[in-house]
């Protein structure tokens, strides 16, 4: 059986950081299961998902569910700040292993690599961290001309010989094939790298050089070991002019940070100067040598862009500097804000997020056996999805936890776990009813609606996602409508207009939510062919049969429209006879029902 004790550690924790790679991690799992002359090693495996959009995390499960290797434990973690030095800080955090195996989920390791690197850890106990002999896996053949730049495309073939880095040498292994000690990354890295960033959106990179240096500068050895072998699978697309041209601009940007952090702090007032003065002697040289810009190859392109970022790079990271100051100010009037990001973390590792549902009733459709003078007693027409946290002494509500999911743009991630749950949770059922689901629901069963984020509804591969899920899970498109909140269709009509249109094509339906009924949300209707809208609650305690210039409009709507109207808010019994008095069908609130834990269905 695995140990999993979390207090007894492990001689290597193989580390893998991820953003979407469920089509490349089966690959790279596979070889891991393939390990050799690891008998008289104790190790485990972690996937560190970092707010993957994708099937990430079910890629993981379906591996654990299968795994042959029970001496070695394969784990999932979630890092919910985005940024690859995020990622791999979480995962070091939740190691047990002595060593840390870095690999990329692109990376394939030689069936000894794990081993030879528990060899090589033993006999150089000063290294702090060693790098691996990294060989191009190319789609198609790397051409001749960038022969002299693929290391930044972290290939590293530095000979047959293992050598220690010289810090005089100013040369780093990347991350990728990198093994470190817990030890001095934890006593020498700091928990957030000045480096971090999102991808190269940030205009940064190298935050990987900045950890390693740390770690070099505390004392510790850094050593290149060729005989861990790694496969590096590169598309393409990454050798492409932009791809490349992009990847060295971030390197540029990034490169002052690392230049004076291999600095004392006394050289760096009069280091700056020279290198500033050195940099635009370089710059100059290329021009000179190599023309306009618009005539060079791409390897010319991106050393000149390398060299015209890095004459960029201090102003750009005084600026960086400047609002991650600001943004720190934030969090610190916020400081229950890492508990909720903690809570969120656990959400996502531990499933901790919970289902719940709130009716919406039809208020002229009564069910059988009731009595119908009874204004409570109604159809259920739709069952709202609402999400709740268990975190580790509340349940957090929405409004608790969202704005800190807003803030690490994590509404995406969480707006695709409610639905790939859901629809899990509904396929499900009906296997254990041994009946298809398009048997189970008919066009006059109750609607799942599901709310999404300002993030999904511009998010252009969202209707893809929705389509893929329904398919898996063999669901009627039918059973699902999905609400749009008001003032996003306002601020971005064409993009939710092409959203409401992508979802009806596969039998969606959908609502504006939140809609305060004037004369502009009613001509946006006329460009939205939504199912239902749902009136604000401000709209609600005022619209009656006395205030008839909202009624008229309202009416005027349903008259242009096929679209039902839905109240919410109902939190009195005059309240809700007041809304059926204005013919209004739909109702939702307290008045009628609570949120409850979601049930199957019927």
């Amino acid at each position: 059986m695995a140990n999993t004790d979390k207090n007894i550690a492990l001689d290597i924790t193989v580390a893998i950081p991820t953003f979407n790679g469920a089509a490349r991690l089966p690959q790279l799992l596979g070889q891991l299961k393939r390990q050799t002359h690891t008998e008289s090693i104790q190790w485990e495996i972690i996937v560190c998902d970092n707010g993957s959009t994708d099937d990430t995390a079910a890629v993981v499960e379906q591996f654990q569910s299968t795994w042959p290797i029970p001496s070695v434990p394969l784990h999932y973690c979630f890092a919910a700040e985005q940024g690859a030095a995020f990622a791999r800080q979480h995962a070091v955090e939740s190691a047990r292993g002595k060593l840390i195996a870095f690999l990329d989920d692109d990376n394939i390791p030689a069936s000894d690599w794990v081993a030879q690197a528990h060899t090589f850890a033993k006999t150089h106990p000063k290294a702090g961290a060693f790098g691996s002999q990294i060989h191009g896996k190319f789609e198609s053949e790397l051409p001749a001309e960038l022969e002299n730049i693929k290391c930044f495309l972290a290939i590293i073939e530095r000979g047959e010989q293992a050598h220690r880095y010289e810090p005089a040498n100013k040369i780093l292994p990347p991350a990728a094939g990198l093994i470190v000690r817990r030890e001095a990354w934890l006593k020498a890295v700091p928990k957030r790298l000045f480096l971090n960033n999102k991808g190269k959106s940030a205009g940064l990179a190298s935050e990987d050089l900045e950890a390693i240096l740390h770690i070099q500068k505390s004392g510790w050895d850094i050593w290149y070991n060729p005989k861990m072998v790694v496969m590096h699978d590169i598309p393409d697309g990454r050798l492409r002019k932009d791809y490349l041209v992009t990847l060295f601009r971030c390197v540029g940007l990034s490169r002052y940070h690392i230049r004076l952090l291999g600095l004392r702090q006394w050289q760096r007032p009069f280091a700056v100067p020279a290198y500033i003065a050195n940099d635009i002697r370089k710059l100059a040289l290329h021009r000179l040598r190599h023309g306009a810009k618009q005539t060079l190859n791409t390897t010319d392109s991106c050393h000149r862009e390398l060299l015209s970022s890095t004459l960029s790079s201090p102003l750009f990271l005084l600026n960086k500097a400047y609002k991650d100051k600001l943004q720190a100010l934030k969090d610190r009037r916020h400081r229950d804000q890492q508990q909720k990001l903690t809570a969120i973390t656990m959400g996502f590792e531990k499933n901790h997020f919970k289902l719940y549902q709130q009716s919406v009733f039809d208020l002229f459709q009564s069910p059988q056996n009731s009595h119908p003078s009874h204004p409570t007693e109604a159809v259920p027409s739709q069952k709202e999805l609402l999400l709740r946290l268990d975190g580790a002494h509340q349940l957090f509500s929405p409004g608790d936890f969202m704005p800190t999911a807003q803030r690490y743009n994590l509404m995406r991630i969480i707006d695709r776990w409610v639905i790939r749950n859901l629809f899990e949770h509904l396929s499900h059922h009906s296997q254990q009813q041994n009946i298809q689901p398009t048997q189970q629901h008919s066009d006059s069963s109750p609607l799942y609606s599901i709310n999404l984020s300002p993030d999904s509804i511009k998010d252009k591969t969202f209707p893809q996602f929705v389509a893929s899920k329904l398919a898996q899970n063999n669901l009627p498109g039918h059973l699902f409508c999905f609400e749009l909140p008001t003032h996003v269709a306002l601020k971005h009509p064409t993009t939710t207009s092409n959203l409401i249109s992508n979802l009806r094509a596969v039998g969606c339906r959908t609502t504006l939510d939140d809609i305060p009924l004037n004369a502009t949300t009613a001509s946006l209707l006329d460009d939205m062919p939504v199912d239902y809208i749902k009136l604000s609650a401000d709209v609600v305690k005022t619209i009656n049969t006395h205030n008839s210039d909202k009624l008229q409009l309202l009416k005027d709507i349903q008259k242009r429209h096929p679209i039902q109207v839905i109240a919410k808010g109902i939190e009195s019994s005059n309240l809700l006879q007041s809304i059926k008095e204005t013919g209004i069908r739909y109702a939702q609130g307290y008045q009628m029902s609570k949120p409850q834990a979601l049930e199957s269905p019927s």
